[in-house]
């Protein structure tokens, strides 16, 4: 009988992470670990015992969910308890907490309740060393991704003009959606067209007050984000935050050229290929400050390289696509990540 491996999430709005677990629970490693996703409730009296070899536990820690994430821990005591951090980050603190000190205090006690803390990058566990979050010896560096191939299968995209920038995700403070459009009364609509897709809180208010741009354009929830993909020949992530970031994955792999804060996370997806792409037709157009006039520049800069492209080729040649290569190795995470679970799972039964 294969072992059970339990996934517990306390929230289903939560996409990308649910995305993730499920690409995970129907990946090769289900011929050996048999796995489930369950909700759960952290502001119930009554904590449930699971009947599981492993709990692998993916919601947000908080003081108001410390006294669940206590009996949670009692209701399953003798089975181990990884917790994987999606959430927090470096620049999480920066951007969205008053008093650091009381929630690092909130971290390590829900850390300490853990078998071990699994972090989604090198840079967020970069953060919870520096901070002390948790002991060296329970914190494994674990990675994040989900399986691409559909991405990686795309052709290159023809440029045209406009150029077509994507944005999509969550409507959410934490995505900077805000400062895109923002950033769009700078630009010409003769130049550019922004697709943004995605819902959220913050969809309506921004819809009613951006939708009058003629260069921008709400297509609302997307189900096939390849496809959604397949039709931009850039990608935007003005994100304040992001631990790893599924959607940076998942346009690099797609061929994207990327205009990004390029924060926690991000940076070291953008590492792996940045070499191979300096001379290369795609690029990676890091902002040096999150703002409408920086991520305004960095547009600008990216239709003189498709005027250059359309100018110096056959038009129906010109793109800004990255290598074949380059995206292959951004699509060599989700093999790796497969390797690193079996390996943490194996040692944890």
């Amino acid at each position: 009988m294969r072992p059970q491996v339990i996934h517990l999430i306390d929230d289903c709005k939560l996409g990308g992470v649910k995305l993730a677990l499920e690409s995970l629970s129907d990946s090769s490693l289900k011929q050996t670990f048999d796995f489930k996703i369950c909700s759960l409730n952290l502001h119930s009296c009554f904590p449930r015992r699971y009947k599981a070899d492993i709990i692998c536990l993916h919601a947000a820690a908080s003081w108001r969910k410390l006294p669940g994430l206590c009996l949670l821990r009692l209701a399953n005591i003798g089975t181990p308890l990884l917790y994987q951090e999606h959430h927090y980050s470096e620049c999480f603190v920066k951007h969205r907490v008053n008093e650091p000190w009381r929630f690092l205090l909130m971290l390590k006690l829900s850390y300490r309740l853990m078998t071990r803390v699994l972090a989604v990058s090198d840079a967020q566990a970069y953060w919870m060393k520096k901070e002390k979050l948790t002991s060296q010896d329970k914190l494994i560096v674990m990675g994040q991704a989900k399986d691409v191939t559909p991405f990686l299968m795309l052709p290159a995209k023809p440029v045209g003009r406009p150029v077509v920038l994507g944005a999509y995700g969550r409507f959410d403070p934490q995505k900077g959606f805000d400062l895109l459009l923002e950033a769009m009364t700078q630009l010409s609509p003769e130049k550019v067209e922004l697709r943004l897709a995605g819902g959220g809180e913050e969809l309506e208010g921004l819809e009613a007050k951006w939708a009058s741009l003629p260069h921008v354009r709400f297509v609302g929830e997307i189900h096939d984000v390849s496809q959604f993909l397949s039709g931009c020949d850039a990608v935007v992530i003005p994100s304040r935050w992001e631990p790893f970031g599924l959607t940076c994955q998942e346009s690099l792999t797609a061929g994207k050229t990327i205009i990004t804060s390029g924060v926690d996370g991000i940076n070291e997806q953008l590492e792996e290929i940045e070499s191979l792409e300096l001379n290369g037709n795609g690029d990676l157009l890091r902002l040096t400050d999150l703002s409408p006039e920086k991520i305004a520049e960095a547009v600008d800069k990216l239709i003189d390289r498709a005027d250059e492209q359309l100018e110096g080729t056959q038009e129906t040649n010109a793109s800004l696509a990255l290598s074949r290569q380059a995206r292959k190795i951004v699509a060599a995470r989700w093999p790796v990540l497969l390797e690193k679970w079996r390996e943490v799972l194996s040692k944890h039964l």
